[in-house]
């Protein structure tokens, strides 16, 4: 279906149970989708040296049956699934070293202008539409998702680490947010069956956000990163499992 790239699992991307983090298995998928992005012509940088716009990710969905261990070596497969004006999807599949499915995963993209934020054109912009195959994969995007109403509020100020080259809060910040915000010893104690993410507005340096969960099911988590104002930055869902 699509290429497949290689990568080891390092240390820093385990917590304290030796739980393979969440936001490094975004992190994973994404530098693969970039190597592809690049490999293609319609990469970031490429976009971003022609022609000054570039990728933003709107959507995250993955499905976990497993995930791996410190030193693992697993392969990531990525390809295009389809493309219109304005939006694009890109699927993944994660395995181990003996070929079994670790995770599948599913992203939803738009390209904006970095001057004027506003969208522009994909198919016109970039020689995507060659690469879309139309193979899904199990992990289909979410549509609009709830906002949590818990009481617990993280608090944060977007700081200098937080800004990617886009000029706004990287995609992965906002994950590392909503881990951060749930108690540590239920993070512990539980695995991620389903991560699911909408990307909504836009988070700026010097922006004070608020983040807060609320445990709507056993197994259901919502998570909501909203402005000290109130305005929605992000929200999510994580199924634990069982």
């Amino acid at each position: 279906m699509g290429n497949r790239y290689e990568y080891v699992i390092p240390a820093h991307d385990v917590d304290g149970k030796m739980h393979f983090r969440l936001v490094a298995l975004q992190r994973a998928l994404l530098a693969a989708s970039g190597k592809d992005a690049d490999r293609h012509g319609f990469g970031s940088l490429n976009l971003i040296g022609g022609e000054g716009i570039s990728w933003v990710l709107l959507k995250f969905a993955a499905d976990i049956r497993k995930l791996p261990a410190e030193q693992d070596k697993v392969t990531i497969e990525t390809w295009v699934e389809g493309v219109n004006r304005l939006l694009t999807t890109r699927n993944f599949i994660m395995r181990d070293e003996a070929g079994g499915i670790l995770c599948t995963a599913s992203t939803e993209w738009a390209i904006i202008d970095l001057k004027t934020r506003r969208p522009v054109n994909v198919i016109r912009d970039t020689n995507i539409a060659d690469y879309a195959t139309g193979e899904k994969v199990s992990a289909e995007l979410p549509g609009k998702l709830p906002q949590a109403a818990g009481t617990d509020i993280y608090r944060h100020k977007v700081v200098y680490s937080d800004i990617d080259y886009n000029g706004h809060t990287n995609s992965m910040q906002y994950v590392q947010w909503i881990m951060d915000s749930y108690p540590v010893d239920k993070v512990y104690d539980r695995l991620v069956e389903r991560f699911e993410i909408v990307y909504s507005r836009e988070a700026v340096y010097g922006e004070d956000i608020e983040v807060c969960y609320e445990d709507v099911e056993d197994d259901v988590t919502l998570f909501s990163v909203n402005s000290a104002s109130g305005q929605n930055f992000v929200t999510a869902r994580i199924k634990w499992k069982a």
